[in-house]
Parts: C-alpha cells; structure tokens; sequence
C-alpha cells in the first residue's frame, strides 16, 4: 500500500515539472514579457495597435473568432496606417508588423509556426468624432472676427453698425456641425446662441456679445483731384454721384483741387494778372464747364452742403510749377509772364525734387504773394470751408535757394558773403526754412483776418523725410498753431512699414502744438499704380489707427476708387454711421 502510494506522488510531480516547463518555453510572443500562459501549439496574436495615432488606438481580439476590431478617429488615413503587434514568440507573422497597411477593407494577418497556422481578420472602421469646439467666427461684411474666450464670443463694431441681418462665417472642428449654418445671415442684436454639435452628438454652447463703440469725433476726408483723373469736376451728374456717395459712406470733408498745373478750378483774376492767360475763365481747369451753374466750385458747394459735407480747397500745386519737365516761358504760363520766378538748384539748374517735381522761388515774395492771393480769392469769392497746402506748399527742394533774388537777399543779411554751395549747411538749411514757415504762418494770418471760423490744414510728408528732401518743417507750424487738420501723407504698401511711420509721426506729432488727435486724418492711399489697395491691408490700417488714439482718416483719392463695390463694402464696415467733426 504505501507501495503504491510513493509511486502515485512521484508520478505527480513529474507531470507537474513537465507543465511548468511547456508553461514557460516557447510559448511567449513578441514583447509580451513572457506573460504568455497558452499552450505552446496555440498560436496567437497578443495585441493589436496603431501607435502613431494620437491617443494611440488598440484594437479587440477576438480569439475565438479570430477577428481584430479597431475604431480609429475620423482624422485618420486608414489607407495608410502603421501598426505594431504581438504574437506568440517564434512564429511567424504575415504581413508583418511595424508596417502601414490599407485598412479601408478587411486584411487578414496570418500566423505561421512549425506546421501550425491560424489568420486572424482585421476590420477597421472610423469612429465618431466627440469633437465640438468653435474654431472662429468671422464677420465678412463687417471685416471683423469675434474673440472666442471659453464659450463666449465677443465682438466690437463701429458706432451705426447694423445688427439686424449679418453674415457670419463659422469653423468648427472637423466633423462636426454647427447651429447656425455657416454662411447664415443672423441677428446678433442681442446674446446670440452658436451650437457646435459633434460627429458624436454631444453639444457645445458659445454665446456671442457684440459691444457697439461710441460715435467718434473726427475727420473723414478724401481729395478730389484735377480732371485728368476724374471727371467728377468737369461733368454735374458725376459730381452729384461722387457727393452722395461721399455722404452715403459717412465721409465729411471734401478736399478738391483748387490748383495744379498752372490752373485752377475756379475763375481766376488772380492767375490771368500774372500770366498769359486772357482772362479769368481761360485759365480754369475745365473753362467750358456747365452744370446748375457755370461754375464747378460753386455748384459743388450747393450739393456738399446740403449734404453737411465740408469743402476744403487743396492748392495741390503749392510752389510746384510742373512735373516732368523744367518750367519755360514756351510750356508754363507763369513762366512766360515772370522768368525770374524760376527755382535754381546748386548746380545752376532748375531746381527740382527727384529729377521730377520742378518748383518755382518760394523764397521770393513775389512768388509767396501769389500763392497767398490765389488763396484769398478762393476763400473771398465763395462760401468755402477752409484750405489745405500739402508736400509742395509751403516746400522747396532741399537743393534750391541759389536764384538771383535769393543769393542776393542771404548776402544782404549775411554782410555780403554768398550762400554756401552746400546746400545742406546747417545756416542756410535754417535761414530757408525760416522764409518758408514764415508764409506758413502768414497763409494762416491772412486765412483768419478773413474769417475766423475757416480752417488751415495741411498734408505734408512724415517728418523728418519732408525737411530732409522738402524743407517742411510742420513740427514748428504746429508749435506755431497754423495748422489745423493734419493729414500726413502715410502712403505704405504693407501693415509694418505703415505702423512705423504713424508711430514716427506721433513721435513728433504727440510732442509739438496741443497734441489733439482729433486734428490727425493721415492720408492712405486707396488707389495707386498698381490699382485699388487690398481692402484687408486698408482696414488693418484704420484699426491701427484707432488703437493709438486718431480717430480719422483721408484717402488718395475718389469718388471713383471708392465708388468700387469692393471699396464701398469696406467703408460701410469702418463707417458705418456718421462721425462728428471735430471743433477746433
């Protein structure tokens, strides 16, 4: 019996040492840390995942069934996805692992072993996103994007914005939708639900605010030019046009030439007394002009007016005789009448910005008592709002002052010792600029013995360029107080190169006169050589206006450019109700 006995236990723990040893050989697939317990003919796939996926996705085996299931993001490939597994250690997989396969229909992969093998089916499908949050939302029309801050969304318009009916453009996450539709028109007057609803169904609610800024107190302004580039001076119903747009865009001040190219736009004694023209008429930009009347200024101020619009006079030309070519007696009308009135440089010749802008002596009293007389009978002869010089007036080339009268005028107030042949000493820079901000300063005083209420403005170049290259000094005019709308001329072709030169234009601006910005409309450009200005950029420049404090702007030039709808949905964005002008 205990025989029998021993021999049973003995046969037990044989058989036990013997499954221990199959439990722990060849039974153990890859990198599965030999936690394999199966039965070494068994072959099997351990684990099944695609690990570039971000979070990584591991699919179900079933090994029964002998099928792998994996629901992976809709933002996978699944025609090319990378995929690790496991399997039982020494067998052979195929295809094998490490690799992208296309999972866009069902793959089998097949385990091999000795004479042993098995496949397994892999089925992969996308799952549904769970995705719901509001990427953007844009305002096309009011060229405007809400800030998106958790689940609010807040935005900011323009005094006179129209809440009413308002395009929004909405983006959300990839696979979900979103309430209301993208490309809605909507009315955000009030608290406004936007619901993004994922792949999944799960919700998320944003609600939009909108903040309508107070009216703004500033200038509005565009210049008119001659009529070789608009008709809007030589044709009434173009004129009637370009006047209701520019009240239908929420401008308030016109700036229209009075003078350019040795002619004005009114009737002029004044320019028929000092040159071969025969009379007042001959000399105008268009003298057989017929509207309501036959006077161009006067039927623009009858339309401006009723439109509460101001008209400015902008004396373009200034001291500028021509452009392209020197003045002669033959080709410029002055000229002809008053030779001497020519400009000379310090090589002897006419004297001229950038081999282009040729001038007449505005260091000689003659030619200043023109200016100021042709002004006088701008502002004497009609009910005008006030005048503007801009980059030519008063200004000279930094080269110019070595004409007769000049030289002779230096030597009486320097003992009888000539100019110097540089022109960029630092006496004679002094002692000509001096002689321009004094006419300057006399333009205001003459401007103002006249009517008090009528503006001086003026739109030079930045400063310190326009004195380096124009000898104007604007810093002293404001200090002086004989500028009242400034409009520098900020015309950049990018957003950079534009916010420099507004800073460097406060820099000065900021530290001379009564730094009142509501005095500050910077000229942009809105159409130039390469034709209508991006709206984006010109938007982008308003806003950057605005964040440092001007309130205004003035655009080269119209009606025209600004009569393009492109141009005109713009304007409805960044003025969308009227601004009050400011009271100087």
């Amino acid at each position: 019996m205990q025989k029998n006995l021993f021999i049973l236990l003995i046969s037990v723990f044989f058989f036990l040492a013997h499954a221990c040893e199959k439990d722990n050989g060849n039974d153990v697939g890859n990198n599965d840390n030999g936690n394999d317990t199966t039965d070494v003919d068994t072959l099997k796939i351990h684990s099944f995942y695609f690990h570039e996926l971000e979070p990584v996705v591991e699919a179900a085996i079933d090994h029964e069934e002998l099928e792998i299931t994996a629901s992976i993001p809709p933002t996978a490939n699944i025609a090319n996805l990378p995929v690790t597994i496991e399997y039982t250690e020494g067998a052979t997989l195929s295809p094998p692992s490490g690799f992208a396969y296309n999972f866009s229909n069902p793959l089998q992969f097949t385990l091999s072993k000795e004479d042993e093998s098995v496949a397994y089916t892999a089925r992969i499908d996308y799952g549904e996103d769970d995705e719901n949050e509001l990427l953007s939302v844009r305002f096309p029309d009011l060229f405007r994007d809400g800030d998106i801050e958790d689940n609010n969304v807040m935005l900011e318009v323009p005094f006179g914005t129209d809440l009413t009916e308002v395009l929004v453009e909405l983006e959300v996450s990839e696979f979900a939708s979103v309430e209301p539709e993208s490309g809605s028109t909507v009315d955000i007057s009030s608290p406004f639900d936007i619901i993004v609803t994922a792949e999944n169904g799960d919700e998320s609610v944003y609600t939009l605010y909108t903040t309508i800024l107070e009216q703004e107190t500033g200038v509005r302004a565009f210049w008119i030019p001659d009529p070789t580039h608009t008709p809007f001076l030589s044709n009434y119903e173009k004129m009637v046009e370009g006047v209701e747009l520019a009240s239908e865009l929420n401008f308030n001040t016109l700036y229209v030439v009075a003078w350019a190219k040795t002619r004005t736009l009114y009737p002029s004694q004044v320019l028929a007394d000092h040159s071969t023209y025969q009379d007042a008429r001959e000399g105008m930009f268009t003298p057989d002009y017929q509207g309501m009347s036959d006077d161009p200024l006067a039927d623009l101020i009858q339309l401006a007016q009723a439109h509460d619009l101001k008209v400015i006079l902008w004396y373009e030309y200034g001291f500028m005789a021509r452009w392209g070519s020197p003045p002669t007696p033959e080709n410029d009308r002055l000229v002809a009448e008053n030779p001497h009135w020519v400009g000379i440089n310090n090589q002897g010749e006419p004297a001229n910005y950038n081999n282009s802008d040729f001038y007449y002596n505005a260091y000689n009293p003659e030619v200043q008592q023109f200016l100021l007389d042709l002004v006088m009978e701008g502002v004497e002869n009609y009910d005008v709002d006030g005048v503007q010089g801009d980059d030519r007036m008063p200004a000279m080339p930094r080269n110019s002052g070595y004409e007769e009268y000049t030289i002779n005028r230096y030597k009486e107030e320097h003992g009888g010792e000539a100019p110097p042949a540089n022109a960029h000493d630092t006496d004679w820079v002094r002692w000509r600029a001096d002689i321009l901000n004094q006419f300057a300063v006399d333009l205001y005083d003459a401007v103002k013995a006249h009517d008090p209420d009528l503006l001086v403005t003026n739109s030079p170049n930045p400063y310190p360029w326009a004195f380096n290259n124009l000898m104007q000094e604007w810093p002293v005019w404001l200090d002086d107080g004989v500028v009242e709308i400034f409009s520098v001329q900020c015309y950049r072709y990018n957003l950079p190169a534009y916010k420099a030169t507004i800073n460097e234009v406060l820099s000065y601006y900021n530290n001379h006169g009564d730094g009142n910005l509501q005095r500050l409309s910077p000229g942009l450009i809105v159409y130039g050589s390469a034709g209508l200005t991006d709206r984006q950029l010109l938007f982008d420049k308003v806003m950057y206006n605005r964040s440092v404090g001007i309130t205004g702007e003035s655009f080269f030039w119209g009606p025209e450019p600004l009569a393009d709808e492109r141009m005109k949905r713009l304007l409805r964005a960044i003025y969308p109700g009227p601004a009050i002008f400011p009271d100087f």
